[in-house]
């Protein structure tokens, strides 16, 4: 099995060639003979693939496993980590229309993972409510939106932080005519 200091970055590796391939859920799943289902949440950092999945996967996306882990030691024998705005890549989790996430980085910390991103949502943007494990940090950095969780409605505006226990059913909309970008650290254990 993949060593879990490495899921968030290899479930980003993983989306990301998918997505430069423009490749669906649906044809990845057909090339690696792995379900849909178990596809989303590998690339989400819900499960961690067994190595014949894995394999299957990297095989899929034509890529070697030597250029798959290129680049994976985040600090490269440095005290610190510098990510430039011109070396995010912009991902698309479950398939969410108007949506799209730069991933800056993610860390394993003892019993859970950490991964941050920006997010962006256009005008309009909605999705279906989704329940995840862990807990989400929001920050608006510009615009404004609505944030559904369980029954209640809550407006960020710029500036606002939302947290938030994520296996409750939440989404944001943006009902505006600016899109919004937010700040998303994602607390999984």
């Amino acid at each position: 099995m993949i060593d879990s200091e490495l899921l968030p970055r290899v479930a980003k590796k993983i989306r990301t060639l998918r997505s430069n391939k423009n490749l669906t859920l649906a044809d990845l799943s057909k090339s690696s003979n792995v379900s849909k289902g178990l596809l989303s949440k590998i690339e989400n950092s819900r499960t961690i693939p067994s190595l014949p999945v894995f394999l299957g996967i990297v095989s899929a996306l034509d890529i070697s496993l030597k250029d798959f882990f290129e680049g994976m030691d985040l600090l490269r024998g440095k005290d610190f980590l510098v990510i430039r705005m011109a070396d995010l890549q912009t991902t698309y989790k479950e398939e969410r229309e108007g949506f799209s996430y730069k991933f800056i980085m993610a860390q394993n910390m003892p019993g859970s993972s950490m991964e941050i991103s920006l997010l962006t949502i256009q005008p309009e943007a909605k999705s279906k409510m989704v329940i995840e494990s862990g807990f989400e940090l929001s920050y608006v950095i510009s615009g404004a939106c609505d944030y559904y969780i369980n029954e209640e409605v809550v407006r960020l505006e710029k500036g606002d932080t939302l947290y938030f226990d994520s296996s409750k059913s939440h989404m944001p909309f943006n009902p505006n005519p600016q899109a919004v970008t937010l700040l998303v650290l994602f607390f999984r254990n």
